[in-house]
C-alpha cells in the first residue's frame, strides 16, 4: 500500500466501506472523471489487470483489508468494516 497516494489511500478506503464512485465524489467532493483516475490508477498500482474472472475492484479492497489489519488488533476504531461496531458489519451479520 506504500505505492499509493494518500488521496489514492482514502478512495480505497471508501471503497472498502462499500462506496460507489459517486459516493466518493460525495464524500470527497471530487468529479466522477477524477475518482475513476484514481481507481485506475489503484488497480495498476496493486498490479490488477483487467480479466473475465476477477473483480479489480474487490481484489483492490482485499489487499487493503490485509495490510490494515495490524491497526485494528492493535483497538483501532476509525468506522472501519472491520470494526465490529461499524453499520456495514452489524448489518450485514444481523438476520
Amino acid at each position: 500500500m506504500t505505492e499509493l497516494t494518500g488521496r489514492e489511500r482514502q478512495v480505497l478506503a471508501l471503497m472498502a466501506e462499500g462506496r460507489s464512485n459517486q459516493g466518493i465524489c460525495d464524500r470527497l467532493f471530487l468529479s466522477h472523471k477524477t475518482v475513476e483516475a484514481h481507481v485506475k490508477h489503484i488497480f495498476a498500482k496493486l498490479g490488477l489487470e483487467e480479466s473475465p474472472d476477477n473483480d479489480r475492484r474487490v481484489l483492490a479492497v482485499i489487499a487493503y483489508l490485509r495490510s490494515s489489519t495490524g491497526r485494528h488488533r492493535a483497538g483501532w476504531r476509525g468506522g472501519h468494516v472491520l470494526d465490529p461496531a461499524h453499520p456495514a458489519r452489524t448489518a450485514a451479520f444481523s438476520s
